[in-house]
């Protein structure tokens, strides 16, 4: 009826004499072996969270990992790597093809990286290849491969049917054939099981071991995703912690909701372009709304070969070259140009980079 709310616009009424900072929940966390924090992947705000409950479990002695689901499991030695100082944070970025596989900002993750790495904290890939996910979503798992059958998590519970529907009704939001449900199942199942049990085979392994869980909301929050998965192979409940979200019930499902302003990454620094990566190279197939580098003379086809001197090879290294790049930062773009009949000529050009256009 009009005038009615919804549930997830229920209003929610918080007590502040019986609420606790995040210090003081933290410190009623110290003897917790698993906590888990979810994020909204574009979110901040949440990200920052992650970091502050990493700091205070940072600051209690005793072993203490992070696991991550940015990362699949299968780049877990170039995470070694970066965390160790062999490689620098490029070659790792590259390593680990995080803007192929995960794409979202680095700079939302790069702190936490950061002061795992400042501090000896090692980092855990939960994350299941994409490459198993992909070839499930398109013939299931009973149509897998005995090669890919082998990356399959040791175990699955379809048991939860509540976990079930609510996958069902985004599912719903987002396809048309039905057939194709237990597919979307299925993929949702082997991330919810492949970060189960790396999480618990750190916790079997380590008897005296701590462990950070960073995943999803929807992998966290009504424990029916990853933490359930954790509890059957470990016993192991662990505490749940998000942010609190005025849109949506099923996220607020958590241990222990958290208050926190909105924040907003400073803006990036943006060349304006559309890029095609090929076998030889990163190319322009076009350009934004005002865009600074056709502004300075670079066309559609241009081949990009550095910027500020460093060679670009891949999308990876245009992502790593401008990453702490700000609007109105300069920058000097190589690139080759194809003259009709004259053949390549290497241009260069300097111009100062846009901020993101308003909506």
């Amino acid at each position: 009826m009009a005038g009615e709310r919804t549930a997830a616009a229920t209003p929610i009424v918080v007590e502040p004499a019986k609420s606790a900072t995040l210090p003081e929940l933290m410190a009623t966390l110290r003897d917790e072996r698993l906590v888990y924090v979810g994020e909204t992947h574009t979110a901040y705000g949440d990200h920052l969270l992650q970091l502050d409950v990493l700091r205070a479990m940072a600051a209690d002695a005793g072993n203490l990992a992070i696991g991550v689901e940015w990362f699949q499991a299968r780049f877990q030695p170039a995470l070694d790597d970066y965390l160790a100082d062999r490689i620098s944070e490029a070659e790792f970025l590259r390593d680990t093809e995080y803007y192929e596989r995960w794409r979202f900002d680095y700079r939302l993750y790069r702190p936490i990286v950061r002061f795992a790495k400042e501090n000896g904290i090692p980092i855990i890939a939960l994350n299941a290849d994409q490459e198993l996910t992909s070839e499930i979503r398109r013939v299931g798992i009973n149509g897998l491969s005995d090669e890919l059958r082998e990356a399959l998590p040791d175990e699955y519970d379809f048991s939860d049917k509540v976990y079930e529907a609510m996958l069902r009704e985004i599912f719903d939001l987002h396809q048309s054939e039905d057939a194709q449900f237990q597919r979307f199942l299925e993929v949702q199942l082997t991330w919810d099981e492949s970060m189960a049990q790396r999480v618990a085979a750190y916790l079997q392994q380590k008897p005296a071991g701590r462990i950070l869980v960073l995943a999803g909301k929807g992998h966290v929050s009504t424990r029916s995703g990853i933490p359930a998965r954790v509890t059957r192979r470990t016993g192991i409940r662990g505490k749940t912690i998000v942010t609190f979200s005025p849109s949506s019930t099923l996220s607020n499902a958590a241990d222990y909701l958290v208050l926190a302003n909105d924040e907003n990454l400073p803006p990036a620094g943006l060349m304006g372009v559309f890029l095609d990566e090929r076998e030889d190279g990163v190319f322009v197939k076009g350009f934004g709304h005002d865009s600074p580098a056709q502004q300075a003379g670079i066309s559609e086809g241009d081949l990009i070969v550095s910027i500020d001197g460093q060679p670009i090879r891949h999308f990876a290294d245009v992502k790593i070259q401008t990453i702490d790049k700000r609007p109105g930062d300069e920058i000097e773009l190589t690139y080759s140009h194809q003259r009709v009949l004259l053949g390549p000529e290497t241009r260069s050009a300097r111009f100062k980079l846009a901020g993101e256009s308003p909506h």
